[in-house]
């Protein structure tokens, strides 16, 4: 089935007693929220993220997870409820700003919601229109079944990333010497991930533990 590029399917959620269409609410939302942390280039609806230097920022990591922590904990009946999603207690725990790991936890949200913008407009199937919100809730869904998740995703590509070299070198009858040098890179990367996750792992004694693991 094909797509034409960029379409997008709009969704609604009642924000303030108002339904609001999340197509035009990115840039609302954008000025709102992340403009205060991030004065330059802050609309995402216009934000060139194939650009490494355009990527969130943890300040805007940060921003958009107060949001939602605060939806999280508002007891006001919407018509989208977050506190029905899976392992709802561990995210808010994540996300809670007075944790002791806030600032490792939105480091490593920033990265997620990098992953997470090719559901938006870099991709030709466009589903969330770059929208903050809804970039950060499928972050967030991967993370209702293991808070891993994203540093985990970092080691499996760095493994990913050296089978291939090897592959090369082993087929490559010239220039091996250059993938040689990009083996010895990945190795490095691979090294970084794995100290990652290690270290996400001994930062989770202020988090429930999932009642639900997915598959």
């Amino acid at each position: 089935m094909g797509t034409k590029s960029g379409a997008y399917q709009d969704v609604y959620i009642k924000r303030d007693n108002e339904m609001v269409s999340l197509k035009n609410d990115v840039t609302d939302f954008c000025e709102k929220y992340l403009k205060p942390v991030h004065p330059k280039n802050w609309d995402w609806s216009t934000r060139d993220f194939e650009n490494p230097k355009n990527d969130p920022t943890i300040a805007e990591a940060r921003a958009i997870g107060n949001v939602v922590f605060k939806d999280l904990n508002d007891k006001k009946e919407t018509d989208v409820d977050l506190s029905t999603m899976n392992n709802v207690e561990a995210i808010k725990a994540y996300l809670d700003p007075k944790s002791k790991n806030n600032d490792f936890n939105m480091e490593e949200f920033a990265f997620a919601l990098k992953v997470e913008l090719e559901h938006g407009k870099i991709k030709d199937v466009n589903v969330t229109n770059n929208h903050p919100f809804l970039t950060a809730m499928i972050a967030l869904a991967h993370m209702t079944e293991s808070l891993t998740y994203y540093k985990r995703l970092k080691v499996m590509e760095a493994e990913g990333e050296i089978y291939e070299i090897l592959r090369k070198i082993e087929n490559s009858k010239i220039g091996k010497e250059k993938w040689y040098k990009e083996l010895g890179k990945a190795e490095l990367e691979l090294i970084e991930a794995k100290a990652g996750l290690a270290e996400r792992l001994q930062k989770m004694d202020d988090i429930p533990v999932l009642e639900k693991i997915g598959d």
